[in-house]
């Protein structure tokens, strides 16, 4: 994937997008399907990065990016939600081995600056049992992520 060029396209030049879950646990990889999915259109001037968690070491991708996209699968969410999400201070407790996406955001400025933009796409998951296939409904909804995320990749500014 292209980083760094200006898309006319798609209104950005440096985005990231971190799809991350379980792919093993059912509907806990929707984030992980939604990054390939992504990935497979090679948006011009947007990355993808599929993994199992976050980790401190994601600070260094996400410093100086126009905008960061977190995609991740919620029993909590009931319809795809997206949301801003800024740094949150951590205080005494850091982020050791995994984490969440304004813990993540918290370690960025000491590596470099703070994305202009960042999102957390939430998808639905009802079924995280042993599995490699997502549920009808969280397939759905992840696809409907994928056109919510491109969306957000057009908007300009922050």
């Amino acid at each position: 994937m292209q980083t760094g060029r200006p898309s006319a396209k798609y209104g950005v030049t440096d985005a990231l997008i971190i799809g991350y879950g379980n792919d093993l646990r059912t509907d806990d990889g929707a984030g992980r399907w939604v990054a390939a999915q992504i990935e497979a259109m090679e948006l011009p001037g947007a990355e993808v990065r599929s993994l199992p968690q976050l980790t401190p070491e994601l600070s260094l991708e996400v410093a100086g990016r126009e905008v960061v996209v977190f995609v991740d699968a919620s029993v909590d969410a009931t319809a795809v939600t997206v949301q801003l999400v800024d740094a949150v201070p951590t205080g005494p407790k850091t982020m050791t081995h995994h984490g969440d996406p304004a813990t993540l955001l918290s370690l960025v400025p000491t590596v470099g600056a703070l994305p202009q933009r960042a999102y957390v796409v939430s998808i639905p998951a009802t079924n995280l049992e042993m599995g490699l296939e997502l549920t009808a409904t969280t397939q759905a909804a992840a696809s409907e992520a994928v056109g919510q995320i491109v969306g957000l990749l057009a908007e300009r500014g922050p």
